[in-house]
């Protein structure tokens, strides 16, 4: 429990020590074996990781999230079709394991079973999603809703109001969500409030998915007219490698994909500045994103390489941001656990009101090799002071419908400040691709 603690706190070397201490009193604790394993995956020291999962399966083989752990090892390892079998195991043992369905998705994806790749992101939204899932549910969505996730709600219902078959069932939740808004006392746009229980039924459409739109494959989703030895000539100029490409994706792929994401009810992860996130586990997986990513990865060989998809979201901001006295924010300074980071663009050019902002900030500095996720990812103060000592200057790359930023995902990076016009269709919403992880020490 002391190791679980000192992970989740980000020191990762003190919670190794802490494990290794409860498996020297308790040889046989399967638990101990597995969260060893996973830590020394976190610290990249896969060979490690896969030797202490494979025994926690050994000691208890009906052990669903260990055979789930080790899976994303294998995957690490580059042994697909190993990482399979031990996610497979941990569904058949598990059943509604969500995020094993999820893993074994992106599994499939790298073997090239598209097909099989969206049923396990399917049955993950199912479980996590669907009609019966509040025992699955992730637990931020029962602590609270923003102000700032309530109005985009309201906004998105009007919209699927105004287009729906359901149009009295999405009327029926402007007014009830817009009696919630009016009746509770928010201290602040961004801050998760605890309504009147009231209120609790007509919520937990918040949680569910109410609507999917369709995103299907096109004949072509990445523009085909795209100068390839110009982009590796711009990307491996800089000195860690990044460039930035306009008119990315076909106008048919950008169309279906802008539609989908107004569409779909999907937006459930409310972030700390107010923006709000989905995922392919709970709604964001369509055979377009998968066609996206299977044709960058045949696009761009040179920088993409081998490395596997590791994770896909879509994020939705709010055009309160640009209020001097809102605490609506874009995504503060960070780096990403990955290789390559693939960051698009669907929101039409003309709702940017400043054609110079809008878009990212990219640092030339990367994250040390040797800090822990929770570090380069959330410790600002340390971040701050790292880019302090390097003085190697950013990049400011403006919003632009369409644009797509490529780059080394282990610089350090944010939300750019932006400024858009009001309305639903206008806010701002971006694409991220993250392929491989990042190297450690």
């Amino acid at each position: 429990n002391l190791g679980n603690t000192l992970k989740g706190l980000g020191r990762l070397d003190e919670a190794l020590a802490s494990y290794k201490q409860a498996i020297a009193l308790k040889p046989d604790s399967a638990g101990a074996h597995s969260n060893l394993g996973g830590t020394l995956q976190e610290l990249g020291r896969l060979d490690e990781a896969e030797a202490s999962l494979r025994q926690a399966v050994v000691l208890k083989p009906d052990f669903a999230g260990a055979h789930s752990n080790l899976g994303g090892t294998l995957q690490e390892l580059g042994r697909l079709d190993e990482a399979e079998a031990s996610l497979r195991q941990a569904v058949a043992l598990k059943p509604d394991f969500a995020e094993a369905h999820c893993n074994l998705g992106y599994v499939l994806f790298g073997i090239g079973d598209d097909t099989g790749a969206l049923n396990c992101y399917q049955r993950s939204c199912d479980l996590l999603r669907g009609i019966d899932a509040s025992r699955n549910c992730p637990q931020e969505t029962l602590v609270g809703i923003s102000q700032a996730k309530l109005c985009h709600d309201i906004e998105q219902f009007e919209y699927l109001a105004s287009r729906s078959s359901k149009k009295d069932h999405f009327s029926k939740l402007v007014s009830e969500y817009s009696k919630i808004r009016d009746e509770t006392s928010w201290a602040s746009a961004t801050a998760l409030t605890e309504v009147d229980p009231a209120f609790d039924n007509t919520l937990v459409n918040s949680s569910k998915l109410l609507h999917l739109g369709e995103a299907g494959r096109v004949n072509k989703a990445v523009n085909g007219s795209l100068d390839t030895n110009s982009i590796y000539d711009k990307y491996f100029s800089h000195e860690f490698g990044l460039t930035y490409i306009d008119d990315f994706l076909s106008s048919e792929a950008l169309e279906s994909l802008r539609k989908f994401l107004l569409e779909s009810t999907i937006w459930f992860a409310q972030k700390k500045g107010g923006y709000l996130g989905a995922y392919l586990k709970d709604g964001l997986a369509s055979p377009l994103l998968l066609q996206i990513a299977s044709e960058l990865r045949s696009r761009f060989p040179l920088i993409i390489k081998n490395h596997f998809l590791n994770q896909v979201w879509a994020y939705k901001y709010d055009s309160r941001a640009s209020d001097p006295f809102s605490d609506v924010t874009g995504i503060r300074i960070h780096a990403d656990c990955a290789a390559v980071n693939i960051n698009f663009w669907i929101t039409q050019s003309e709702a940017n009101l400043d054609s110079d902002s809008g878009g990212m900030v990219v640092y030339n500095t990367e994250a040390p090799k040797d800090w822990s996720f929770d570090i380069y990812n959330n410790n600002l103060s340390r971040i701050q002071e790292e880019l302090s000592k390097s003085k190697s200057g950013r990049e400011v790359i403006p919003h632009l419908g369409n644009r797509m930023v490529i780059f080394n995902s282990n610089l350090f990076h944010e939300t750019d400040k932006y400024h858009f016009r009001e309305g639903y269709e206008n806010r701002r919403i971006n694409v991220t691709m993250l392929f491989g992880k990042r190297e450690n020490n």
